[in-house]
């Protein structure tokens, strides 16, 4: 962790943190657009988002996801070192950074393994899980942090906390599909999975620039 701070502090000297932020979502979305047009008959209403890799182009989404996660997580470390230590509660601000590397780490492996074998199908789906959820905690855990500290914008918080909300909401399907009987009410699942990640992009953007735009 050390090691990667004081990475994270000279790329910071040289470039914005929030450089990392649109790094992430750019290797992300490419690689999901690249696996999509490989992938005839894909329907967002039916196929999860991890059905991309088992396309003709799901090398693509494998590369972009492990890039996003890897980029992700260098922004996160990044955020979590630009809020206020005087106005923050030390405990908060620990376990916001614990449960953010533990999402994007979880993010590089379920982009690492991803495919038909039973065992790579068992690792992605726990580490796509793990992301999601772990996902849900610290974006929720940064919105009370910049709540918090009087150098972000009160409105971002507002918007991270719809982000949350819908991250809530699919953490709850996730649930219910193991439930017998209720499968039926999770064919929601796919569509809201796309919905979801559409808005985290959006949450990565928006403080990537308000970063950037104000030279945090």
């Amino acid at each position: 962790m050390e090691k990667l701070n004081i990475l994270i502090d000279k790329l910071s000297r040289k470039i914005s943190g929030g450089i990392f932020g649109l790094l992430s979502i750019t290797f992300g979305s490419i690689g999901d657009l690249i696996a999509y047009l490989m992938y005839p008959g894909y329907d967002f209403t039916r196929n999860s988002v991890s059905s991309l890799c088992d396309g003709s182009g799901g090398l693509f989404f494998q590369v972009g996801t492990v890039f996003s996660g890897l980029f992700a997580l260098l922004f996160v470390i990044y955020l979590d070192r630009t809020f206020n230590r005087e106005k923050i509660n030390g405990n908060l601000k620990k376990y916001t950074i614990i449960v953010a590397i533990i999402s994007c780490i979880s993010c590089i492996i379920l982009g690492a393994f991803c495919g038909s074998n039973p065992i790579v199908a068992v690792i992605h789906g726990v580490s796509a899980f793990i992301s999601w959820l772990f996902g849900l905690l610290y974006i929720t855990l940064f919105n009370i942090l910049m709540l918090k500290d009087p150098k972000y914008s009160k409105f971002l918080s507002f918007f991270g906390f719809i982000v949350s909300f819908g991250l809530f909401l699919l953490m709850i399907m996730f649930f219910l599909y193991y439930i017998p009987g209720l499968q039926v009410l999770v064919v929601i699942l796919p569509s809201l999975e796309w919905i979801d990640t559409i808005a985290v992009i959006f949450w990565y953007l928006v403080i990537s620039i308000y970063i950037i735009l104000k030279k945090i």
